[in-house]
């Protein structure tokens, strides 16, 4: 099902490419809160092209990173000089990087007339991949997870024309998506593998740039 849908949304946009207008190019930043992971910083590049003055698609790149490290002071050192450095240790490092994919469909309304205030609603599917680098030192064990899957988004925010050619905006958004992996079986043939739930709320700030892109 998930397959089709995707499937359906790539046609749909790939019959609107013959018809699509001028390009843009949206910058994101903001702060993501996923369930089975610690909340952090998410970045964005949506690319995408109007099909008519509020109808536009596009292909959205995200790129999330969260980092833990504990470390410890070893000694003080006094140097002749006068320098008191102190000598550290890294006991534990984790690294989780998130990169969703999306093609997605946006509309945008104009809140008035001559109003540079306008609403702005998207929805995107496409593919999450996640990537779990665990340092640990005190057991001296060393692995890296990668999980991918199905995603989906939604986004509601309010725009805000700065100029001719740009808009500034904040959006709200939820993303859907369980990434697995390890697919396998139980000695007695059961399927099994491991989940992530990425499903959460967060939001952004950003820039669109009408004009700039492909």
């Amino acid at each position: 099902m998930k397959k089709m849908i995707l499937a359906l949304l790539i046609s749909f946009i790939l019959i609107s490419i013959s018809h699509a207008r001028s390009p843009y190019t949206e910058f994101k930043i903001g702060y993501f809160f996923p369930e089975d992971a610690k909340e952090g910083v998410i970045w964005g590049l949506n690319l995408g092209r109007m099909i008519d003055e509020s109808l536009s698609w596009s292909f959205e790149l995200n790129y999330y990173q969260k980092t833990y490290s504990k470390v410890s002071e070893i000694q003080d050192t006094t140097y002749q000089s006068g320098l008191q450095p102190r000598e550290i240790q890294e006991e534990i490092n984790y690294k989780t990087y998130i990169i969703p994919l999306f093609l997605k469909l946006n509309w945008e309304k104009q809140m008035g007339y001559k109003s540079p205030l306008f609403l702005r609603i998207s929805g995107g599917l496409g593919w999450e991949m996640v990537w779990n680098k665990e340092s640990n030192y005190f057991t001296d064990n060393f692995a890296t997870r990668f999980y991918h899957g199905f995603g989906w988004q939604g986004n509601l925010g309010i725009g805000y024309q700065i100029s001719s050619s740009a808009n500034f905006f904040i959006d709200g958004f939820y993303n859907g998506s369980r990434p697995s992996r390890n697919k396998g079986t139980t000695d007695a043939g059961f399927p099994t593998w491991e989940e992530l739930n990425l499903s959460g709320f967060g939001a952004r700030v950003g820039v669109s740039v009408v004009g700039f892109g492909w």
